[in-house]
């Protein structure tokens, strides 16, 4: 059993230490560091023999959608590799894409702007990080090796511009072959790369391995052809990463002497040479003080060079815009639908930053920064820090995205896109050359196979009982080879071509396959103590609990109890009441004393009154994570302005109280708060003790509890519940 699954399959099973060990063991043998913390984290704080486990958050499988597929494989180098002792696992892409993530981020906050948005020594194609021993430069996220990494006081790493003495890495065994050696307390920093799983399955011949060349030797022993593969082949490619040593902390290397070129390029002639190869370009015009490209004439104004105080501007600038124009539909045909600080707008604009930093690379110049405002920079940083912290993936894609754009300016293919055009002519080669049994002319080869290229085209208008029955029709038609077997096979595996062209075209359109879904979100929580006991998991994803109630039913000691369990985990909580009077009243004192711990308030923000509801609820929402408003009819916003705020700030959890009419209506009426994610009714009694909360939606967690604000404890056990504590693997 791989080792992810191994570890999913701990979920509601007794599990002694012993066989954490073992698991963890693997763990560490196949360097899946995700896995290894957290099962560590579970023996280091317990010294339990059995556990009872509770996963809250599965491992994601390893494999990557199809739209990730194409749009990060191209950038990244393929590698075989031998099949592993431990099976054939690989990192978890969450632990690759949170590490480039958190730099990114790191960077921002510690240095304030990325690392290239200011000129830096060491750019130009002599300059830019490659590998010792292939001379190959380092593209897309692995670009990143141009930077290192120094850590603050917290041990949080950032990146800073490296001025190489020599530009290469090697790894460890590369610098063994080379006969030199690694300075004492020198750093590794990681080469991301992905493999291939290739598993086939057809019912009875089952085959997985990562090594290619056995795959070859397989599909050969066994003689097997394009069709069966098409129909029971697999293939899941797998993120991963090696570590590299720089050449600087080595000692005993030897390097290329310093080459004297007679062709000497003028680096500015070198960046004009590149926009002139750019191959059906947009239409170029220079007029005005402006530099845009528009999409929807497919021009790109560039303010006339004299304007520019550097020429090195003057071109960085073109490259910004010369890489927005790669994204035209004729082009590579990328979302510019974005206003500016939205996350298509941010996403388009690193792309073309990203896309000006190789284009500079390349042309050996400086990179000078597009835009160097602060005002423009805080701004941009802000939005940027934004999106990486609700998608680790973020600026992966964007780099991929960079990478072939600018490939596709330079008329360049990545060598897997050079593999799957060889892949293309060699399949069109074949059925060329294979003949039906009955020798024709070639007259009527060519009119037949035209002919069956209509029909595929055909068959994306048709029903679903018409395709089926043309497909099988054609199927019929094809000829079977006399060496072998003319049997009838199922397809468990990869859909047909038209499915496959249909589910690209909604992956274009923003869909993810269902198949690619993990068994749960990764950002599941649970609050600590009794308030988590009766919330259960919640998920902060336009997250809304919403506190309803008639009056003295303690709607307001609930809410406090809520923002005191954030406020323990160190969550900062922005609590506006209305109701109590702010936080200089008696009622609000009160509420504090009675509610919440001496840990939990210190992380509470209290405030009596917003003057401008809407707009201020916007800034907060750049700075907390939870907002609780006491009460929703008292804030006065639109149902509108509150979906807009949820899907802006996805990440924001909200929690409104609503006072019920007699009638069971809402005050206000406000429709249920918006379309809360969680509803809790507290009940009205004169005596505070017999005053509870009961769930009325809670996204799929047991209804049938019952809390008391007064003991601020369940007082009523789940349908379901065990005698033994259960552990959970979470990494704090």
């Amino acid at each position: 059993m791989d080792l992810v699954q191994s570890f999913n399959n701990l979920n509601g099973k007794q599990v002694s230490r012993s066989a954490l060990k073992k698991l963890l063991a693997r763990a560490k043998k196949q360097n899946h560091t995700l896995i290894s913390k957290r099962i560590t984290n579970v023996l280091r704080q317990n010294n339990d023999s059995v556990f009872e486990i509770e996963i809250n958050d599965f491992i994601t499988e390893l494999g990557l959608s199809g739209a990730e597929q194409t749009i990060i494989l191209p950038t990244l180098e393929y590698q075989s590799e031998p099949d592993s002792e431990g099976g054939l696992n690989g990192v978890s892409p969450d632990d690759i894409y949170s590490y480039i993530t958190d730099l990114i981020i790191n960077t921002i906050e510690k240095v304030g702007h990325l690392p290239w948005q200011k000129d830096w020594v060491g750019s130009g194609a002599d300059g830019t990080a490659k590998n010792y021993v292939s001379k190959k430069e380092y593209t897309g996220a692995n670009f990143l090796l141009n930077f290192d990494i120094k850590f603050d006081d917290e041990g949080k790493g950032y990146l800073v511009p490296i001025k190489f003495i020599q530009p290469y890495y090697l790894t460890f065994n590369q610098i063994k072959d080379a006969n030199a050696s690694l300075k004492k307390d020198s750093k590794a920093r990681r080469v991301i790369y992905y493999t291939m799983i290739f598993n086939y399955d057809d019912g009875t011949l089952k085959f997985k391995t990562t090594d290619k060349a056995k795959f070859t030797e397989f599909v050969k022993a066994h003689g097997l052809t394009k069709e069966d593969l098409k129909e029971h082949l697999v293939k899941i490619p797998v993120i991963k990463y090696y570590n590299v040593f720089r050449a600087d902390d080595c000692t005993g290397l030897k390097f290329p002497s310093d080459k004297i070129d007679s062709k000497k390029v003028n680096p500015i002639e070198q960046a004009q040479l590149l926009i002139d190869g750019y191959k059906n370009p947009p239409i170029y015009t220079f007029v005005g003080d402006k530099a845009y490209y528009q999409p929807a004439t497919d021009t790109l104004n560039m303010p006339k060079i004299n304007a520019f105080n550097k020429e090195a501007s003057y071109y960085c600038t073109f490259f910004h815009e010369l890489t927005h124009s790669t994204g035209a539909k004729k082009r590579l045909d990328r979302d510019f639908s974005g206003k500016f600080g939205s996350k298509s707008y941010a996403y388009e604009e690193l792309i073309a930053e990203l896309g000006a930093v190789f284009l500079c690379s390349e042309a050996g110049i400086l990179f000078q920064t597009k835009e160097n405002s602060a005002k423009y920079l805080k701004s941009w940083n802000k939005v940027l820090v934004s999106e990486l912290e609700n998608d680790n993936r973020f600026f992966l894609k964007a780099s991929a995205q960079s990478q072939k754009a600018v490939n596709y300016i330079l008329n360049r293919n990545s060598e897997s896109e050079n593999e799957q055009e060889e892949e293309k002519k060699e399949d069109e080669a074949k059925k060329v050359a294979v003949k039906t049994p009955v020798e024709r002319p070639k007259k009527s080869k060519v009119k037949s196979k035209t002919k069956q290229g209509e029909q595929l085209d055909l068959f994306a208008g048709l029903g679903a009982k018409a395709k089926s029955k043309k497909a099988t029709e054609v199927k019929k038609k094809r000829v079977v080879p006399a060496t072998k077997k003319n049997t009838t096979r199922v397809s468990t595996g990869q859909p047909n071509l038209d499915q496959n062209k249909s589910l690209n075209q909604l992956e274009k359109l923003g869909f993810v396959s269902a198949g690619t879904a993990p068994k749960e979100a990764k950002d599941v929580f649970v609050l600590d103590g009794e308030i988590g006991k009766f919330l259960q998991k919640q998920q902060p994803h336009k997250a809304l609990i919403l506190i309803k109630g008639n009056k003295h039913s303690s709607k307001s000691q609930l809410a406090m109890q809520i923002a005191n369990a954030f406020g323990e985990q160190q969550t900062p909580v922005a609590y506006i009441d209305y109701e109590q009077g702010g936080i200089e009243s008696k009622d609000t004192l009160d509420s504090i004393n009675r509610n919440t711990t001496e840990k939990g308030r210190k992380y509470i923000a209290i405030k009596g009154y917003l003057e401008k509801p809407f707009e201020e609820l916007q800034d907060f929402c750049k700075v907390v994570k939870v907002i609780i408003a006491d009460s929703v009819t008292d804030l006065k916003i639109t149902a509108d302005q509150l979906n807009y705020l949820r899907t802006t700030y996805p990440k924001v959890i909200w929690c409104f109280i609503s006072q019920v009419k007699e009638n069971g209506a809402m005050y206000g009426g406000n429709k249920m708060a918006h379309n809360p994610t969680s509803v809790i009714h507290c009940s009205s009694h004169q005596d505070p003790k017999q005053r509870f909360a009961t769930l009325e939606k809670n996204r799929g967690n047991d209804l049938t509890l019952k809390y008391s604000m007064y003991y601020k404890k369940v007082v009523s056990e789940p349908t379901e519940q065990k005698s033994k504590r259960k552990l959970s693997f979470k990494v704090k």
